[in-house]
């Protein structure tokens, strides 16, 4: 089933960008 590796896969997207926005703020 893709469409379920693909909402996996957008999951993961979202949560790297996340992390990546908390250190952004720190700096």
């Amino acid at each position: 089933m893709p469409d379920v590796a693909f909402i996996v896969l957008t999951i993961a997207v979202f949560a790297v960008l996340g992390l990546v926005a908390k250190g952004a703020e720190r700096l």
